[in-house]
């Protein structure tokens, strides 16, 4: 049975590592503490997601600057570097396994689709380094909010008319993605990249720590569907 696949991007397919290592080195030349910017940039970034109003995600970002300079006391520091950090978001890689994974998936016939809390620009560029091996992509351009607002995933519900029976979502966010799939009532793979202990009231969840173990876990799937099916069709009268 061919399969709908979603899939959050950052962190799960796309490596981020990068946006950290952008910052720490803005902190270095600057004789700034590298952890504690970190911390204040991941920190209103969520604050600035979930506010009354939508923020398109670029002007997030350069928001996201400015109250990092307010919180740190760097004058413009940061704000003055939001070009070279925006262009870290249009140059994220993915990780080593993700492409080869993605092609096995597309070769099996399963539709692959993205969606993630960045801009439809910028998502252009990641496309590209993903060789554009989706279906389409949802972002909060689309929803009009950004996970894990349980809208974001009611949206996608609507539009690929999904359940149960068609359809799994792939994630590594536990916040973002598995406690709304979770509340929902998505089935969901947890990508546990950082090897974390995951709360249990949130399961029932698949877990990988990478996408490589994907395919194979679908093919099982699939054969056990098969049997059900012809167990059913066996049964006497």
């Amino acid at each position: 049975m061919q399969m709908i696949l979603t899939f959050d991007c950052y962190g799960t397919l796309l490596d981020t590592s990068s946006i950290n290592e952008c910052i720490s080195n803005i902190c270095y030349e600057n004789n700034v503490n590298s952890q504690l910017a970190i911390n204040a940039f991941f920190s209103y970034e969520d604050r600035l997601m979930y506010s009354d109003e939508i923020i398109p995600y670029e002007k997030l970002i350069r928001k996201n600057l400015q109250f990092m300079d307010m919180d740190l006391d760097t004058g413009d520091l940061f704000l003055s570097n939001y070009k070279a950090i925006l262009q870290t978001y249009y140059d994220l890689k993915p990780f080593p396994e993700v492409t080869s994974v993605l092609e096995d998936l597309k070769k099996a016939g399963h539709s692959l689709y993205l969606m993630s809390n960045s801009s439809s620009q910028i998502m252009q560029y990641n496309l590209q380094t993903l060789n554009k091996d989706f279906d389409d992509v949802f972002t909060a351009d689309d929803t009009g909010c950004y996970k894990p607002q349980l809208e974001f995933f009611s949206f996608v519900q609507r539009k690929l008319n999904l359940n149960n029976n068609n359809h799994l979502h792939i994630a590594k966010g536990f916040w973002r993605d598995i406690v709304p799939c979770a509340k929902i009532g998505w089935k969901k793979i947890w990508i546990n990249r950082n090897r974390i202990n995951g709360l249990k009231e949130y399961q029932l969840y698949k877990e990988f720590n990478d996408l490589r173990a994907l395919p194979t876990y679908l093919k099982t799937i699939q054969s056990i569907e098969d049997k059900n099916i012809q167990a059913y069709h066996q049964k006497p009268e």
